[in-house]
């Protein structure tokens, strides 16, 4: 949480870290702070949490995704937004497209 109240890119690398912790709360906490930070260095990173376990976790990787804004997002939400188990993953997943193209 404070890595998230720093806000600057500074804490990107220490975010990207904690991405890796088994604590769901630890990696939720980074996923939004890397979404608020929109530094484009988090992308790949967040791309790979949309496959996460914990629902809580994908639909806050799509929303960091969908404030940075990167098109490297697309294919992933893409499939995503077809294929996951949960109505709400999919959902997201739809709103950030929209926004990334520009809809």
């Amino acid at each position: 949480m404070a890595l998230r109240e720093i806000g600057d890119t500074r804490a990107v690398e220490p975010l990207l870290a904690a991405l890796k912790d088994k604590n769901k709360g630890v990696k939720w906490e980074a996923v939004v702070a890397l979404g608020e930070i929109k530094d484009t260095r988090a992308v790949e990173p967040l791309i790979a949490e949309l496959k996460d376990e914990n629902g809580l976790v994908q639909i806050e990787a799509v929303r960091a995704l969908w404030n940075i804004g990167d098109a490297r997002a697309i294919g992933p939400l893409e499939e995503l937004a077809q294929n996951d188990l949960y109505e709400e993953v999919r959902q997201a997943a739809k709103e950030a497209l929209a926004k990334i193209r520009g809809k």
